[in-house]
């Protein structure tokens, strides 16, 4: 419920052919819709806002807006949390880029395999180099935007693994991707 900088985001999802109403009993946002609503009440974008498919083919209405609670955001949007319904998974949208599963390169091709599988590997890997060299012996490269703290542009997770657990002082953390953010 939170983008990568931090922010504080709601996460709504309602079958398809379902809608609330305009009460607001009626609808997850408790707003009255009845009526024009107070300028700057809610944030709402068509960014917001995605149709996404369970894995059983079930298809949802999903809403991402911005948490009033949340001390970082104080339900303001960000730039890339105010497009997150947008970039969800979505085999006709602007998400059906992303990826589905892990992927591995064999021979000069990358391939589905499970997470099973891509975690044993890593996992494997990790701990060879580890067993044979120490945290002396890993080396990642990364990028980070600089938000969050000090959390990296994908998770901030992937500083606590680095750091924390695997301990390795060979991190190279570059603050201009590809995309010059």
């Amino acid at each position: 419920h939170y983008c990568s900088v931090g922010c504080g985001y709601h996460v709504y999802k309602w079958p398809e052919e379902t809608e609330g109403g305009r009460a607001p009993g009626q609808n997850a946002l408790g707003l009255d819709f009845r009526r024009q609503v107070p300028p700057l009440t809610a944030i709402m974008t068509p960014a917001m806002q995605n149709t996404v498919s369970d894995r059983d083919g079930r298809r949802y209405n999903i809403m991402i807006v911005p948490d009033k609670a949340c001390v970082v955001n104080k339900g303001l949007s960000s730039t890339r949390g105010g497009q997150l319904a947008k970039v969800m998974y979505n085999p006709d949208g602007v998400g059906k880029e992303r990826l589905r599963n892990p992927r591995i390169y064999v021979s000069d091709q990358w391939v589905d395999t499970s997470w099973e599988d891509a975690l044993a590997l890593y996992a494997g890997l990790i701990k060879r180099i580890l067993d044979r060299d120490g945290p002396d012996g890993l080396a990642f490269d990364c990028f980070d935007h600089g938000g969050a703290g000090g959390g990296f542009e994908n998770t901030w997770g992937t500083g606590k693994l680095m750091f924390t657990a695997l301990q390795t002082p060979l991190v190279r953390i570059h603050n201009r991707p590809a995309y010059n953010s």
